[in-house]
């Protein structure tokens, strides 16, 4: 997977693993709600879970609605990121959260940016989730 740098200082590129959900902190909730705010207004689904996980889909990418195997066997394009505290100074960041090895396994968190930065989490997470068009080579 690609690794999603921001140009501010931020933590290691690290993938740590950790168990989700947590209690969150009223400032990770306000993050998490703006950044719903902000995916929604960008066209992509968008909803709060437990523990400060922000879960994003791109809807126009699921199967057709009557195609109940497509469904099963695709099911869209969904990114989940958490707003957690960074190791060292504690400021809060975004993380992208992808399943571990195994499916007893944590989730694993990889840095993605400041949860300040909410414009450029939003364009990053609406990148991820954009449709291409095929080209034609």
């Amino acid at each position: 997977m690609p690794n999603h740098d921001t140009t501010a200082d931020h933590p290691p590129a690290r993938r740590e693993r950790q168990a989700l959900p947590r209690t969150i902190t009223s400032e990770e909730r306000a993050y998490v709600d703006a950044l719903v705010t902000a995916l929604t207004r960008r066209g992509l689904s968008a909803r709060a879970l437990r523990g400060g996980v922000v879960r994003a889909e791109n809807r126009t990418a699921l199967p057709a609605e009557g195609n109940r195997m497509g469904r099963a066997l695709h099911p869209g394009l969904r990114q989940e990121v958490v707003c957690r505290p960074a190791d060292g100074d504690g400021s809060l960041w975004w993380h992208w959260v992808w399943s571990g090895p195994t499916r007893d396994a944590p989730d694993e968190l990889e840095p993605l940016g400041p949860a300040g930065e909410l414009t450029a989490a939003a364009d990053k997470i609406t990148a991820v989730l954009a449709l291409r068009p095929e080209d034609g080579s």
